[in-house]
């Protein structure tokens, strides 16, 4: 090709793996230019300020931080993080009642055998999605003998942990997947790719990570592309308000729910394999609901360390985490995805607290009223379109690489949904955009 040096390389999107790629073209003597549709950077990452809290709508976690990158800009910048890991889990069920010990070991026990067979999976075709596998194992003769090998439960007692067990795993469905049984690959778990040790968060926001990432980078805000024009030497890059960049080569970093729907054209239109990729390739909705308190109504003397909580009301698992420690207030924090996660889009915060209170009603006694709620809605965002990605039950083994494979040397793809290791997480669009960035040249 005879691209005139003036042109420099564009990156649309400036979240992790857009910021990442550029940081990276910088550093190796490129002209490189952001292009960002928001008036913010940061992608999926949104810290907002409130009085003098700092609260992350986004990414929350550095997952597990043994030789994880994100951990080594951390360090580097002497960021200030917080450990929080999920410390020993609380069980309730109705009636204000704890797991007792007995009734936590098995249920855990039946967790784990059912958490393996997910992620040693080795006959996946036999499943058409995770509901399918699931049933098969929890219904298997191998099952019932593991659990009445181990214990001396009856009949009822095994058709209650199963119930349970089947509902808890529609939970992981939604968090951390962002979706439900059915829509998930039997294979999801074999990609949760975390790395081992501590998890940490910010105290004083995930952004930090990004102004890090983002110093003495030319980005443009308010960018808001619509088409990329690739059938000649010099790519044309048209957004809404009709401005045209050029640009030798494109990295386009923006969420896979912006390439499903079809917010971004391209002329020519991108190969059929690919948009293939693009229809297949799991894509869902995670909220949070963060509610602050006068008091923990919910702290027990005996269980004072505890910070991951789980109610069973008969059909269904309320989770969520006390981050009091990070805000130096009572404050919970509750997790959807899924159905769930668009629930919480479509509904009142106040209505939202009426409906979660009635499972804590049935487990504490006095219930204090928030004074501060804050809820996330990632499925309406135009410029993500949801929040991360998951291995469906809809997508081939080899689709992420036919998204990832470079066209005609001009258009390249990064973000977290094409992650080698760790889809969905910020390390692994981080390593997706050091990955495309090898591609280039």
């Amino acid at each position: 090709m005879n691209i005139s040096k003036e042109n420099p390389i564009i990156v649309i999107g400036a979240g992790v793996a857009g910021l990442t790629a550029a940081t990276e073209l910088k550093r190796m003597g490129k002209n490189v230019l952001v292009l960002e549709a928001r008036d913010r950077l940061g992608g999926r990452i949104f810290s907002q300020k409130v009085k003098h809290e700092s609260y992350d709508l986004g990414a929350s976690w550095i997952h597990g931080i043994e030789n994880n990158p994100i951990w080594s800009i951390v360090q580097h910048h002497q960021i200030q993080t917080t450990v929080f890991n999920y410390n020993d889990s609380i069980y309730y069920q109705g009636k204000g009642q704890l797991f007792n010990s007995q009734e936590k070991l098995i249920f855990e026990k039946g967790l784990d055998y059912l958490l393996k067979q997910f992620k040693a999976i080795d006959q996946p075709e036999r499943y058409s999605n995770a509901l399918e596998a699931l049933e098969q194992w929890i219904n298997s003769e191998e099952f019932l003998l593991y659990i009445n090998k181990q214990f001396q439960i009856d009949g009822k007692a095994v058709t209650k942990l199963k119930k349970m067990l089947f509902d808890f795993f529609s939970l992981l469905a939604e968090d951390p997947c962002a979706s439900d049984l059915e829509q998930l690959s039997a294979e999801f778990w074999k990609n949760e790719g975390y790395y081992p040790g501590d998890e940490v968060i910010f105290p004083q926001g995930y952004i930090q990570i990004i102004d890090a990432l983002s110093k003495n980078i030319n980005v443009l805000t308010n960018k808001v592309v619509q088409r990329i024009d690739y059938s000649q030497d010099i790519i044309r890059i048209i957004t809404k308000n009709g401005e045209c960049f050029s640009a030798s080569q494109v990295i386009v970093t923006v969420p896979l729910g912006v390439l499903k729907t079809h917010h971004i054209q391209f002329f020519p239109e991108l190969p059929q394999k690919k948009m293939q990729a693009i229809n297949d390739l799991g894509f869902g909705t995670f909220n949070k609901l963060i509610v602050s308190f006068d008091q923990c109504f919910w702290k027990s003397t005996n269980h004072s360390q505890s910070n991951n909580m789980y109610i069973y009301n008969q059909h269904r698992w309320l989770n969520f985490l006390d981050i009091s420690e990070i805000y130096g207030q009572p404050t919970l924090l509750f997790l959807f995805g899924g159905a769930s996660a668009t629930w919480i889009e479509n509904t009142s915060c106040e209505d939202i607290w009426q409906n979660i209170s009635v499972s804590l009603e049935v487990i504490f006694d006095e219930i204090s009223q928030p004074i501060q709620i804050l809820k996330t809605e990632w499925g309406k965002d135009q410029f993500s379109e949801g929040s991360f990605s998951y291995y469906s039950a809809g997508q081939t083994s080899d689709q992420i690489e036919i998204l990832k494979e470079p066209i005609q040397k001009k258009v390249f793809f990064a973000g977290e949904h094409l992650a080698s290791f760790g889809a969905g997480t910020v390390h692994g669009a981080y390593l997706s955009a050091l990955e495309v960035v090898k591609k280039l040249f």
